[in-house]
C-alpha cells in the first residue's frame, strides 16, 4: 500500500507539471426569474459522477465533454429537470443553463445516469427519480428499481432484496447517501427499514465497482439518494396511503425551509400490513411495519457544500413467508437502523479541480425468531437470534485534470465492530409456560476493516476515442472474537483493477469496452456467525477464501434531449465462488466452489414520444453455471420485458401502464427450485386537483396471475390483485 501511494504521489506531480486542464464553465438559473440556483447536481449522461453548484449557481466540470451530450440537473428538493441537449461550446463564455424550479419533474427514469456513483467507464448506469417512486409507491427498495434491467429479486415479502446481475449475498454493494448498508442476513445487503417515501432517487451501476468501492461492490452499485431540503422558501408536504389486496397503511411527511444558502428538512414515516392476500388466499405470515425519521442540514460553506444528516428506522414483526408458516413462522420483531452521516464537497481546493471526504457512524439491533406453532402434541418453542453491530465508513476522493487527462485518487476505510450474536434457544411445555431458555454465544465479539487506496485515470487517445483505467489495493481484516468459533483472525490483501476504451459519440452514439478484476471478501457473519436465520439454520465457515473476478463488459449508449437508448452484454469469470449449500433441509453451511461463469445481455429505452407520451421499455437474458460441474447457479433471474407507458394529460393528470414478462425459470439453482414464468400488468394515475392536494392510485397484478414470489423451496405466491390510494397534500 505504501508503494502504491507512492506511485500517486509521482503519477499526480508528472500530471501536474503539463499544460492546463480545459473545463466546461456553466452556471444554472431559473428560466422565470434568472436568479441563480444555488446547490443543484449536474450530471451528463454516460459519464460518471457529478459536481454541484455554488451560490452563483456557477458549476466547472473538467475536462470538457466533447459535444454532443446530455446535460441533466437535479434541484435542491429532489426535482429533475428535463434534460438539457448541448451540441455545441462556444470558445469562451458560460453555458447557461435556464431550468423551471418550481414544477413537478420531468424525468422519470434515465438511462446513462448515476449521479451518486463514482463508477467505471463500461457501468451500466440508470436512475430512477423520485417521481417515478411517488406513481408507483413501491413498499422497498426492490420494488423501487423493478423496472431496472439486470436488477432481480432475492427472497420474498417485504424482507425481498435487489441484486445485481444475480450476484447477491454480498456481491452487490447497497448505499444510502454514499455509506454501506450492511446487515447479518444471508442474502445480502438489506435496507428492509427504509421508506421509498423518504427517498429522492435511486441510482443503479450494473457492472464491476470495486476499483472505487472495493470488496463487495464487483456485481454493481445501488445508491439511495434521501431527500434534500430545498434552498428557498419554507415547504412542507404529506401523504396518507391505503392499500387492499395488500391491506396496508402508510403515512409520511416532510417539512424544509431554506435559507438561500442552505436549508434544513425534516421527514418520518409511519407504515403497517397485515398479511396480503394471493391469487388464491390470504399469504400467512407476510405482514410488516415500521417507523423513522430523516433530519438533513446542506449549507454551502467554504465554496463547498456541507450535508449533516441522521436517520433512525424501526422495523416491527417483518414477517417472512413460506408455505410452512402454518407450522412454523420466520420473522424479524425487530429491526433498528441509525446513521449518522456528514459530507463536504467542494471544487478547487489547492491543486485538485474536485475534492470530496464524507464519513459514516452507524448501528443495526434485529432479532430473528422461528416460532414453531404448538400442537396438541408437541410444545411450542423459539429459535431466536440477537444481532448487535456498529457500523464505520470514512471516504476522501480528489480529481484533478491536467490537459485533458482527469485523475481521481482516493481511499476509504469501511467496516464493522462490536458484532454480537446470539444463538437462543427458548422451548414452553404444553400449557405454554417457558421452561428452558439456553443461550449460546454465537459470537462474542468480531470486528472487521477493509483499507483501500485506489486511482482512477481518463485520458482522450484521439478525436473520438478516451482510454480510461484504475487501481485498487486493498487490506482487509477479520478478527472475531469467543462464541462458537472461538479466537481467529483472517485478513487479506486484494487489488481490483479495469481498463476500457470507449469510442464516440458517432451521430450521438458511444461504445464501450472494458476488462475489469474484482474481488469481494466474506463477511464477518460468513465466517464467524452459527444460529438461526430467516430460511433455516446457518452454519459459517472460518476457512473461506475471497473470491476473485474477470469481467468483460461491452456497451453501447444514443442520447439526444427526447430518446435514450442502451444495450450491454457482460461475460464474467469468479473465481473460489462462495457457496451457500444445504446438508438436510433448512440446514447450511458455505464453502467455495471452483469457478463460475455469468453472462447476459440488457437492453433499456426511454422516450419522449410528443404529446404527453412516453415510453420505457428493459429487457434482460442472464444466465449463469459453475464451471466445475456446469450446474446452475443461485439467484440468477428468469428471461425478462417490461414496457411502462406513460401520458401526461396537461399539467394536471399523468397515467402509467406496465406490462412486465417473465420467462419460467428453468434453470434453478442448488438451493432453488422451477418457476414457472408470468405476466404482470400494473396501472396507475396522479390527479393534481390543486398546486396543493394530489391524489393518486394504482393497481398492480391487475390480471391477479398467480407466480411465485421466489423460487425458494419454501415459496409462496406472491400478491395477487393489489391497489391502493393516496392523498398527497403541499403546503
Amino acid at each position: 500500500m505504501r508503494i502504491l501511494f507512492h506511485g500517486f504521489l509521482t503519477f499526480f506531480f508528472v500530471l501536474s507539471t503539463a499544460m492546463a486542464a480545459v473545463a466546461l464553465e456553466g452556471r444554472v438559473v431559473d428560466q422565470r426569474t434568472g436568479a441563480p440556483i444555488a446547490g443543484a447536481e449536474i450530471t451528463i449522461v454516460g459519464m460518471s459522477g457529478s459536481v454541484k453548484t455554488d451560490a452563483d449557481g456557477r458549476f466547472s466540470w473538467k475536462p470538457d465533454p466533447k459535444p454532443p451530450f446530455l446535460l441533466l440537473v437535479i434541484l435542491p428538493g429532489g426535482v429533475v429537470a428535463k434534460p438539457v441537449q448541448v451540441d455545441k461550446l462556444e470558445a469562451v463564455g458560460i453555458l447557461t443553463v435556464t431550468v423551471e424550479a418550481a414544477v413537478s419533474e420531468e424525468v422519470t427514469v434515465a438511462a446513462g445516469v448515476a449521479p451518486s456513483i463514482e463508477t467505471a467507464p463500461g457501468a451500466a448506469m440508470t436512475m430512477v427519480s423520485a417521481r417515478d417512486m411517488v406513481m408507483r409507491a413501491p413498499a422497498n427498495l426492490m420494488q423501487a428499481v423493478e423496472n431496472v434491467p439486470g436488477v432481480n429479486q432475492v427472497s420474498e415479502g417485504q424482507s425481498a432484496v435487489p441484486a445485481v446481475r444475480g450476484l447477491a449475498r454480498g456481491r452487490t454493494l447497497v448505499l444510502i447517501d454514499g455509506s454501506r448498508v450492511t446487515s447479518e442476513r444471508r442474502v445480502g445487503p438489506s435496507a428492509t427499514f427504509m421508506d421509498p417515501a423518504i427517498v429522492d432517487g435511486v441510482d443503479v451501476a450494473r457492472g464491476p465497482g470495486s476499483v472505487a468501492y472495493g470488496s463487495d461492490a464487483f456485481g454493481g452499485v445501488i445508491s439511495v439518494r434521501t431527500k434534500r431540503p430545498g434552498y428557498t422558501g419554507t415547504h412542507g408536504e404529506g401523504s396518507a396511503t391505503i392499500g387492499a389486496g395488500i391491506p396496508d397503511r402508510r403515512g409520511e411527511f416532510s417539512f424544509t425551509h431554506g435559507f438561500g444558502t442552505g436549508g434544513l428538512l425534516v421527514s418520518g414515516h409511519l407504515r403497517d400490513a397485515e398479511d396480503y392476500r394471493g391469487p388464491d388466499g390470504d399469504v400467512l405470515n407476510s405482514g410488516w411495519a415500521d417507523h423513522g425519521f430523516l433530519v438533513r442540514g446542506d449549507a454551502l460553506a467554504s465554496s463547498g457544500v456541507l450535508s449533516v444528516s441522521w436517520q433512525s428506522d424501526f422495523g416491527r414483526d417483518i414477517e417472512r413467508p413460506r408455505n410452512n408458516s402454518n407450522a412454523v413462522r420466520f420473522y424479524y420483531p425487530y429491526e433498528n437502523s441509525h446513521r449518522f452521516n456528514v459530507s463536504y464537497e467542494r471544487g478547487s481546493l489547492g491543486a485538485f479541480d474536485i475534492f470530496k471526504v464524507s464519513g459514516f457512524l452507524g448501528s443495526i439491533d434485529q432479532r430473528t425468531d422461528q416460532d414453531r406453532i404448538p400442537t396438541a402434541t408437541r410444545a411450542r418453542d423459539i429459535g431466536r437470534a440477537d444481532i448487535t453491530a456498529r457500523d464505520f465508513q470514512a471516504r476522501f476522493q480528489a480529481d484533478k485534470s491536467v490537459g485533458r487527462t482527469r485523475l481521481e485518487i482516493g481511499a476509504d476505510v469501511n467496516g464493522r465492530f462490536g458484532l454480537e450474536a446470539h444463538d437462543i434457544a427458548i422451548q414452553y411445555d404444553l400449557a405454554g409456560t417457558v421452561v428452558s431458555n439456553v443461550d449460546n454465544l454465537s459470537t462474542d465479539s468480531a470486528r472487521r476493516t477493509d483499507t483501500g487506496l485506489f486511482v482512477q485515470a481518463h485520458t482522450p487517445l484521439g478525436a473520438s476515442v478516451t482510454a480510461a483505467g484504475g487501481l485498487r489495493i486493498d487490506y482487509v481484516s477479520n478478527v472475531n472474537t469467543g462464541g462458537y468459533f472461538g479466537d481467529r483472525s483472517v485478513s487479506h490483501g486484494a487489488a481490483a483493477g479495469f481498463a476500457a476504451i470507449t469510442a464516440g459519440p458517432f451521430a450521438r452514439t458511444t461504445f464501450t469496452a472494458q476488462v475489469a478484476r474484482g474481488f469481494r471478501d466474506p463477511t464477518l457473519s460468513d465466517r464467524f456467525y452459527r444460529g438461526p436465520t430467516g430460511r433455516g439454520f446457518i452454519t459459517g465457515n472460518p476457512d473461506l477464501d475471497p473470491e476473485t473476478s474477470l469481467q468483460v463488459d461491452l456497451g453501447a449508449r444514443y442520447a439526444t434531449s427526447r430518446v435514450r437508448l442502451a444495450a450491454y452484454f457482460y461475460h464474467y469469470r469468479i473465481t473460489d465462488l462462495v457457496e451457500r449449500y444445504q446438508t438436510v433441509e433448512d440446514f447450511f453451511f458455505f464453502r467455495n466452489r471452483g469457478r463460475a461463469q455469468l453472462r447476459g445481455v440488457e437492453f433499456e429505452t426511454q422516450a419522449d414520444l410528443g404529446q404527453g407520451y412516453a415510453l420505457e421499455v428493459a429487457a434482460q437474458i442472464g444466465r449463469g453455471r459453475a464451471l466445475d460441474d456446469d450446474a446452475a447457479l443461485d439467484d440468477i433471474s428468469p428471461d425478462s420485458l417490461s414496457v411502462v407507458f406513460r401520458k401526461a394529460f396537461g399539467t394536471k393528470t399523468s397515467a402509467f401502464m406496465r406490462f412486465a414478462l417473465y420467462a419460467e425459470d428453468d434453470r434453478p439453482g442448488p438451493s432453488e427450485i422451477d418457476a414457472p414464468g408470468h405476466t404482470n400488468v400494473d396501472l396507475g394515475l396522479s390527479w393534481a386537483l390543486s398546486p396543493r392536494l394530489e391524489i393518486r392510485g394504482a393497481v398492480r397484478n391487475l390480471l391477479n396471475e398467480e407466480y411465485y414470489a421466489s423460487p425458494d423451496p419454501r415459496f409462496v405466491v406472491a400478491p395477487g390483485r393489489n391497489a391502493f390510494v393516496t392523498v398527497r397534500v403541499r403546503f
